[in-house]
């Protein structure tokens, strides 16, 4: 035995694996004044974000006078300047994992050239068996893209677990029938994320708790 209660982890990676809220409020906040609105509070951030991440942004400004596609080059100029690395625990954590054998992948609405610099920069990069993520840069909805990741996998869904940080994490696993922890240090509320009545963590070492059969 391994110690751990599951054949495979689901990992977000934005506000999960990436310690990027700070970034993202303040490329987002780059954005809205170079275009005369006025900055965001971090409170105002986790009450807007949602996905599509069009439904962000439409608190803001009109999409039809400032298209998603023009705000995704932006957002993406501007996102690097900010991002510092990942979260606190999450290479170790990872590290651990495949160690023990676990199968795991990464599920993001991220675009790629944004997640391998990272994971090369933190060694971890062989550690996932499949990475997958945006091709476009509108940060649409990843679950389809799960579901069929899962089939192919093989593995039932009753041994896989996927760790996000939003609503939008709690929907994918619900639809490919696994089970969900959500992180209370990403991109949605503590609040918000507890709406969805699965366990709610506040460190990575929280998350290995839970995954440990143990727990």
């Amino acid at each position: 035995m391994n110690g751990y209660k599951y054949h495979a982890v689901i990992w977000d990676y934005n506000g999960t694996l990436a310690d990027d809220v700070g970034a993202s409020l303040l490329a987002s906040n780059e954005i809205i004044v170079r275009h005369g609105k006025e900055p965001i509070t971090m409170d105002q951030y986790y009450e807007y974000v949602d996905y599509p991440i069009s439904r962000f942004w439409e608190h803001i400004f009109n999409l039809d006078e400032f298209p998603m596609a023009k705000i995704g080059e932006e957002y993406y100029k501007a996102y690097p300047r900010y991002f510092r690395g990942l979260s606190d625990g999450a290479a170790e954590l990872v590290r651990k994992l495949r160690r023990a054998g676990i199968v795991q992948m990464i599920l993001t609405s991220a675009h790629p050239r944004l997640i391998g610099e990272t994971l090369r920069e933190a060694g971890i990069e062989d550690c996932f068996d499949a990475v997958s993520s945006s091709s476009d840069l509108l940060a649409g909805s990843k679950i389809d893209r799960g579901v069929a990741w899962l089939k192919k996998s093989g593995i039932a869904p009753e041994r896989a677990v996927t760790v996000g940080d939003t609503l939008h994490d709690f929907d994918a696993a619900r639809t490919m029938g696994t089970d969900c922890v959500l992180c209370s240090f990403g991109h949605q509320s503590k609040e918000r994320l507890m709406t969805a009545g699965v366990p709610v963590v506040d460190s990575f070492e929280q998350i290995e708790g839970y995954l440990r059969i143990d727990n």
